[in-house]
């Protein structure tokens, strides 16, 4: 063991038998502890000089005393647990396990574990709760939540149910848990969880809730269509005079006179005439009003069938008959006499589709044709023009689900009591097929106001106000919703956050969605770009979905594993937009912490330039980009991973290695026995200075499934270095809370090119570690365009009051490289 140790200590300290004599930055352990520990001791008796008293622990006493009044309060009692006991003369509209659960007069639920406690709901399987839920709203209200999640359970030999009871402030919730119990494959049963939170809201005389309920009624239209709107108007009316949506578009910089180039004319004087026309709108001096839709084109069997097109604009404009649009359409024209529109805008009919300049021209004013439409109408169910707007509707969709707790109930307090599900809008908007489509985010983020035609109901979205026939009045504030339109910015913050926390909401929800044409990934968010381009003047010229001003903060995306870079050139490596599928932006460094606490941040690199070449419009595409820096760069040695369990890894250079994961055995030796599983793309980064690598690594990712074990080398560029921010003592903690930085691999046609492959991320124990290597190396040539000796200190690395700052062996002086990065 004494002599384990002191290799090991040897090993800290850099001397142990791979390390060459001539290291000039040789890590010390010791040191270093013992200087992180004097920093977070300082730090301590700082913190404890403000004279902020110390929370006590409780005592054994009043820790079962707690218990005890928790238990008291939660738990159900056994008289309670008798399932003869009569129901009361509440809930007659509910099923009888639904009011058994208000009543309180059901079994209690035997416990799977200490935590699951409550009682029995006996609709045992998928199929009686679909049955009940053709009559008891509580029941309607969880089958249409949980239904997806049955339809992709398999194997199912038997499950059982029961409810548990929930409390956050003044709002209760039921929860349903449904133990799906299926045969695995080793013959063994699999248990997985399918539950649901119904949420619970207490009716009160000041609670608006209650002014739009009514008691259950089953007396509303079967079927949504234009006969509802008694709704539209009523929304309608009240933005129209109470509201501000429509005063945003001021906000653009777009002419408010501004009109497509084309409109459908559907007509007002017979409500029942069945032609329609297009039309050229030229520059009338009164503007009319005019709707907008989204819309899912259709592919495969149904795609578009009505296209504008040069052969047949000729006999559009003279008159289109009903017969001859999509169902969408034809609804699309019903709502807009219905609403007295005279004109609608349809992309596929007012864009000359097989006419390249038109739809680029077109395009280019999209932002203008959706920011200044009347209404924008959302086919939102529908996943191609022939399902239409209108849907068969259950006339629970739009029953207020109340529920009435009697007195003596164990767990509720007696009262009235309003029941929904809080993902309902997720369920009913943000997953229906409309908005898997990337042009639609852009077109509801433009839309002062937007009708969704969901798959049950009509909701109703403006600037201010979210409604829907279940909640005319507006819906519960516990509904969760995507995130703010543009008009709804924080005043709060700086412009560079405004614009960055924007921006990256937008991409990030943005690179979810689907494209019929990989091409159109730049495009199909440039109307937003442009607004966003006019209300952030500072953000400074927008280059393939980067914001020039702030570039650096828009550098460490990173990409899913399910993403991949686009094969075809359609962005620099460096964006976001080089690549297709899931993204997380990061765009917003300064509010993401995993400690939920503000952080400060500095970056060693600076932007000498940005050389960009345009195909058209400077928002829409890029030919090229180079984006030129001087910056801190560490040469990473690259090595193929081993799934023994072996701690020994070649490495004959004194360099950090890039380990690259066997993607079949998807483990790497980590100590011993213990073994670290790997996700795809991930890899392990670890220093030379430190030669006990086992126990000093970071995993970083790789952008996509390329095979990089080739390549002869890889780069490390540190972009940016986050502290916490702890304002008990004025100034910024002695530690790093993580290093970020972009993994760069040599093009090979030019001097000093790369082309970005990947992320990694150091945490505070990584930091002198990196250092070192960082100040041992001596780079090649043929690795930079331009090096600049010592021309950073340890101050643009990491914070002012480092730990490790007075370390002898830290180097205080670096070198930066100019590289380009394509």
């Amino acid at each position: 063991m004494a002599e384990h140790m002191n290799l090991l200590l040897e090993s800290f300290k850099g001397m142990g038998p791979h390390t060459k004599p001539d290291v000039k930055y040789k890590y010390d352990f010791l040191k270093v502890s013992r200087s992180s520990g004097l920093a977070l001791k300082s730090r301590k008796q700082r913190i404890d000089e403000m004279g902020r008293p110390a929370v006590p622990p409780l005592s054994e006493p009043m820790e079962k005393a707690l218990a005890h009044t928790v238990k008291k309060k939660y738990q159900p009692s056994a008289s309670h647990s008798r399932r003869d006991l009569t129901l009361s003369d509440l809930n007659t509209h509910f099923c009888k396990p639904c009011r058994r659960i208000f009543d309180a007069n059901g079994s209690f639920a035997f416990p799977m574990t200490s935590s699951e406690r409550g009682l029995y709901y006996s609709h045992w399987d998928n199929r009686m709760l679909e049955r009940s839920a053709r009559k008891c709203p509580l029941c309607f209200l969880l089958h249409r939540s949980l239904d997806i999640a049955f339809a992709t359970t398999e194997s199912i030999s038997g499950h059982y149910d029961f409810v548990e009871f929930a409390r956050a402030k003044d709002l209760y919730g039921v929860r349903f848990s449904y133990y799906v119990i299926g045969s695995a494959e080793d013959g063994f049963a699999s248990r997985t969880t399918i539950s649901n939170l119904i949420t619970m809201e207490a009716l009160k005389t000041s609670n608006p809730l209650e002014r739009s309920l009514k008691e259950p009624q089953l007396t509303l239209s079967a079927k949504t269509s234009p006969s509802d709107d008694n709704h539209l108007n009523e929304w309608l009316r009240i933005c129209d005079t109470s509201h501000s949506c429509t005063k945003s578009t001021q906000d653009t910089g777009q002419d408010m006179q501004f009109l497509p180039t084309r409109l459908v004319d559907v007509g007002l004087i017979d409500m029942g005439m069945d032609v329609v026309h297009l039309t050229e709108t030229g520059h009338p001096v009164d503007p009319p009003k005019y709707l907008t839709l989204s819309h899912c084109w259709g592919t495969g069997e149904a795609p578009m069938a009505l296209q504008l097109t040069r052969q047949n604009i000729a006999a559009l404009k003279r008159r289109i008959s009903m017969n001859e649009l999509p169902r969408t359409f034809k609804d699309m024209v019903l709502v807009a006499r219905s609403l007295k529109i005279h004109y609608v805008w349809i992309d596929s009919l007012c864009i000359i589709q097989d006419d390249k300049e038109d739809w680029a021209k077109e395009a280019a004013k999209m932002w203008q044709i959706y920011s200044n439409a009347y209404i924008n109408i959302a086919a939102t169910s529908s996943s191609n023009s022939t399902q239409g707007l209108f849907r068969e509707k259950n006339t629970l969709t739009t029953t207020p689900c109340v529920a009435n707790v009697q007195e003596g109930h164990p767990l509720m307090p007696a009262g009235k009591y309003h029941c929904y599900d809080d993902a309902e809008w997720i369920n009913q908007i943000s997953m229906a097929p409309l908005n898997k489509r990337a042009w639609v985010h852009q077109e509801w983020l433009l839309s002062d106001r937007v009708i969704h035609f969901a798959g049950d109901q009509v909701f109703w979205e403006c600037r201010e106000t979210k409604a829907s026939e279940r909640f005319p009045k507006g819906i519960p504030s516990r509904y969760d919703t995507e995130v703010s339109k543009l008009s709804l910015e924080s005043t709060n913050e700086t412009p560079k956050q405004r614009i960055l926390g924007t921006w990256s909401s937008i991409v990030g929800e943005y690179s979810t969605r689907g494209l019929s044409h990989l091409s159109d990934k730049l495009i199909a968010v440039s109307a937003i770009a442009r607004i966003l381009s006019h209300k952030h003047p500072d953000a400074g010229t927008y280059v393939a979905g980067i914001w020039g001003s702030y570039i650096i903060d828009q550098l460490s995306w990173s990409a899913s594993a399910s993403a991949h870079r686009t094969p075809e050139y359609r962005a620099p490596s460096w964006s976001w937009a080089s690549m297709d599928g899931t993204i997380e932006p990061n765009f917003n460094w300064r509010h993401i912490s995993s400690r939920s606490r503000p952080r400060k941040y500095r970056s060693p690199v600076s932007v000498l330039n940005i050389r960009t070449t345009f195909r058209d419009d400077p928002f829409d595409s890029v030919k090229a980009s180079t984006l030129t820096v001087e910056t801190p760069l560490l040469r990473v040695a690259i090595v193929p991973g081993k799934a023994s369990s072996s701690n020994e890894t070649s490495n004959p250079e004194p360099l950090p290695i890039c380990i690259v994961v066997d993607p079949k055995a998807k483990t790497l030796a980590h100590s011993g026995e213990r073994e670290i599983p790997f996700t795809d793309r991930e890899f392990l980064l670890r220093f030379h200075t430190c030669r006990f690598q086992e126990a000093f690594g970071t995993r970083g990712r790789l952008d996509d499934d390329r095979d990089i074990s080739e390549s002869p080398e890889l780069y490390f560029m540190p972009l940016l270095t986050f502290n916490l921010v702890d304002r008990r003592y004025g100034d910024e903690p002695p530690v790093v809370d993580e290093i970020i930085g972009l993994m760069l691999e040599p093009t090979g046609t030019e001097k000093g090119q790369f082309r970005r492959c990947g992320t990694c991320r150091l945490d505070d124990s990584m930091v002198t570690l990196f250092l070192c290597d960082l100040g041992n190396q001596d780079l090649e040539e043929a690795a930079y365009r331009e090096r600049k000796p010592d021309a950073i200190g340890l101050d643009d690395i990491v914070p002012p009051n480092w730990f490790g700052k007075e370390l002898d062996f830290v180097p205080k002086r670096f070198d930066r490289f100019v590289i380009s990065i394509v």
